[in-house]
């Protein structure tokens, strides 16, 4: 049997690079099109992934974390504990008004906002009439009662819930509001 091969060495080498850039290219589409393949379903799962984060996200932004309502916390669980600190403050659509106090003390009254992971404040000095911004962290491992007896999602980092307001919270709590109604 006779084989044709090219008879010169020129001829072999052309046939041999036409051979090896088909084999190659179809070699690289191939392990594209496979290394590709699992990349964009991966883009996909991410898309959707983020769609999903930014429609909870919105959600959590049109539900306040602290319902309307008024609310006391302490730092201790008794109410009016000497030497413990003592927060009484209104939510009313996220903003909140209310007051800071220590029993048989002075208190300093108190606006801002519930915000993600907050209560946003500005605290009014009531001696020196000076403002200080200061934040409450919210903590959303437990629940609360309002006074008005609605359940809230969290409670305050530290604090406890008090249920029941006295009348000196209550009293507190008017001054404060009166103090920015014109701000409001």
């Amino acid at each position: 049997m006779l084989y044709s091969f090219p008879t010169t060495f020129s001829t072999l080498r052309k046939a041999l690079r036409q051979s090896s850039k088909t084999l190659v290219g179809t070699f690289l589409g191939l392990s594209f099109a496979w290394v590709g393949l699992p990349n964009l379903a991966q883009a996909e799962q991410i898309t959707s992934l983020q769609n999903l984060t930014s429609q909870a996200s919105s959600l959590e932004r049109s539900n306040p974390s602290l319902s309307d309502g008024v609310y006391l916390y302490g730092q201790s669980p008794q109410p009016e504990t000497v030497g413990s600190a003592y927060v009484v403050f209104e939510v009313e659509d996220d903003r909140v008004v209310g007051a800071f106090y220590m029993p048989y003390s002075s208190f300093d009254c108190f606006q801002g906002e519930v915000q993600d992971e907050q209560l946003a404040l500005n605290v009014v000095d009531s001696y020196e009439r000076t403002v200080h911004p200061y934040s409450l962290a919210l903590d959303a491992s437990t629940s609360v009662a309002s006074a008005a007896g609605q359940s809230a999602p969290v409670g305050l980092e530290g604090y406890h819930a008090i249920a029941e307001l006295s009348e000196n919270d209550q009293r507190m709590l008017e001054v404060c509001q009166t103090d920015f109604q014109p701000q409001l």
